[in-house]
């Protein structure tokens, strides 16, 4: 019986291990902002909840060198061509270095947006924008190898530790 119980654990565990990506980060890009004044980045992020962390859902906007004192307007599309389908989400004060941010959570659309604007309240030529369709490649490959080669080995310690708890029989042959 208990070896049909650590089978299962096995067969889970290697399950786990092969849907990790697609559930642990079922949305997450990065785009950079560029326009008249000032630069960025806008980041959309849906994550699942796992064992270590809580489940997310974001959206971030980053700017810098965009005027001091600026009221901006941060307004996303879920279109990906036409020129008049943004909605506003939110606004932001930059400081006295020109730098602000914005951040909207647990949004029904943060994995739908494909196009941002940041636009000055006033009216003013200030404005940044970006698309998700021409994202940040932060992670390397390399980096998404080795997070799963760390999920991998999780996964074989676990398993290895269920069979060392597994009651090993005894070898002592019967008296005749």
């Amino acid at each position: 019986m208990r070896k049909h119980w650590v089978t299962a654990v096995v067969m889970v565990a290697l399950a786990l291990v092969v849907t990790v990506p697609a559930w642990a980060q079922t949305c997450k890009v990065q785009t950079p902002l560029a326009g008249g004044t000032g630069t960025g980045t806008a980041e959309k992020k849906v994550q699942a909840a796992t064992l270590k962390s809580q489940a997310v859902n974001k959206f971030e906007v980053d700017v810098s060198g965009a005027g001091a004192g600026v009221i901006y307007v941060v307004m996303v599309s879920t279109d990906t061509a036409s020129p008049f389908h943004f909605t506003p989400v939110g606004a932001f004060l930059t400081n006295s270095l020109g730098a602000g941010e914005f951040d909207l959570k647990n949004s029904a659309i943060t994995c739908n947006i494909q196009r941002v604007k940041v636009v000055s309240f006033s009216g003013a030529a200030n404005t940044v924008s970006g698309n998700f369709n021409n994202p940040l490649n932060d992670d390397p490959p390399e980096v998404q190898n080795e997070i799963q080669l760390e999920v991998q080995n999780e996964v074989q310690n676990v398993i290895e530790n269920e069979i060392q708890l597994e009651p090993q029989p005894n070898n002592i042959a019967p008296n005749p």
